[in-house]
């Protein structure tokens, strides 16, 4: 899955451009019939993704709450992973959800500027849970100059992180954030920014618009570029606020929109649906993919950190730990609807377990792990940390085998 996190430094990436060249052309020599551009492509793709990751780390403005996917085990290298049966994939189902998403934002563009450098992520074959959202790039290209255009589609859940960038924080200028009801239920939010661009004398300017249609669907629009303006008509390098909401605006959206998951069927709408009776989320807060929940029992309150992605299954290794070791425990169990699940609780220095943690792999190749935090409360003693098996670890494995994580 695409996402913000950069592993390269401007230092890595700058020595990846002098390498790769030499490293392609080396490949290609024992190939016949090379492109001829391959090496400016691929060096064009890299920078335009770089950049694109640096314009969505400005403009989102949120903290992104993580859970580790791999877990205490895998992050001590206790572990290996090993990929589980080719045959994880479920009842096949029928979607009509857009797998290639440039030709969508080809027709909502003006039609006087030219895409280059496109590319776009949906893992529109995924489980719904998945599909928290939908992106797509490219530079846009018309007489007057160049701009990186990136479309971000998602349905937030109100309140939320991801949510906020639809609102006007109350010490920002008309011009510099504007929010606007429309008749129709619908919202359309305008920010302007300006960033600093290093060592260029003239500032980086990010434009966005934010449409929120009826329905909750919202299609956020990123132009960044260098500040034009084209008769009295200001902008953003070739586009102007009126055409990037526009670009928002259009149709081409819709059937992406109604692909991705609706705050119901995202990890924190549905946690809180799927538990049972004797617990509740006290709160919530992450992203679509991500959550952090404070969960309250009769005995307990805890704190359980979900995430979800897709990957093979990961088993326990052959040799499981000695019973002393402060490395903890791993088991593989069945749920109760016969999805492999593994177990792992970490051991402290002092032999106590925490935290306790589950993965599940259900079909089509989804992931779900829950890890339940050390910090979990006895009601009864606030002062004693509760590390052994509980009302919610019970709940935890329910809600796991429930089948309303494989929705298409």
């Amino acid at each position: 899955m695409f996402t913000d996190a950069d592993p390269f430094s401007d230092e890595d990436f700058e020595r990846y451009e002098r390498e790769l060249p030499g490293a392609l052309r080396a490949a290609g020599d024992t190939f016949p019939g090379p492109s001829s551009d391959l090496v400016a492509r691929g060096l064009a793709r890299g920078r335009q993704r770089r950049r694109f990751r640096t314009l969505r780390r400005s403009a989102l403005a949120a903290v992104l709450v993580t859970a580790s996917v791999a877990g205490w085990a895998t992050a001590e290298g206790v572990f290996d992973s090993h990929s589980g049966p080719a045959d994880r994939t479920g009842a096949p189902w029928v979607t009509d959800a857009p797998r290639d998403l440039v030709p969508l934002l080809a027709k909502a563009v003006p039609s006087d500027g030219q895409l280059t450098n496109s590319y776009s992520y949906f893992a529109a074959g995924s489980p719904r849970v998945l599909r928290s959202q939908a992106e797509v790039m490219a530079t846009y290209t018309t007489a007057s100059g160049s701009s990186e255009l990136g479309v971000l589609i998602s349905r937030p859940v109100p309140g939320s992180r991801d949510d906020s960038d639809a609102y006007c924080d109350e010490t920002l200028s008309k011009s510099e954030c504007s929010r606007s009801p429309e008749p129709d239920g619908a919202v359309l939010t305008t920010r302007r920014t300006i960033k600093d661009k290093g060592d260029s004398t003239d500032p980086l300017q990010l434009w966005r618009a934010l449409y929120t249609r009826p329905d909750g669907a919202r299609v956020d629009v990123r132009a960044s570029g260098d500040y034009l303006v084209v008769g009295d008509i200001a902008g953003v390098s070739g586009l102007n606020m009126e055409q990037i909401a526009a670009i928002a605006r259009s149709a081409s959206w819709e059937p992406v929109g109604a692909a991705v998951a609706t705050p119901e069927q995202q990890v924190t709408g549905l946690v809180p649906a799927l538990l049972r009776s004797g617990a509740r989320v006290a709160s919530a807060d992450g992203s679509s993919s991500t959550s952090e929940f404070v969960v309250d029992t009769d005995s307990e309150t805890h704190r359980l950190n979900v995430s979800v992605d897709s990957g093979p299954i990961e088993v326990c290794p052959p040799a499981a730990p000695k019973a002393d070791s402060t490395a903890g425990t791993c088991e593989m169990v069945k749920l109760s609807d016969g999805t492999s699940a593994r177990i792992d609780r970490a051991r402290t220095a002092q032999g106590r377990y925490a935290p306790w943690a589950l993965t599940a792999f259900r079909a089509h190749g989804l992931r779900i792990r829950f890890e339940q935090d050390q910090s979990s409360e006895s009601k009864r003693d606030k002062s004693t940390s509760f590390a052994g098996p509980s009302m919610l670890q019970d709940q935890v494995k329910a809600i796991a085998a429930s089948p309303r994580w494989d929705a298409p």
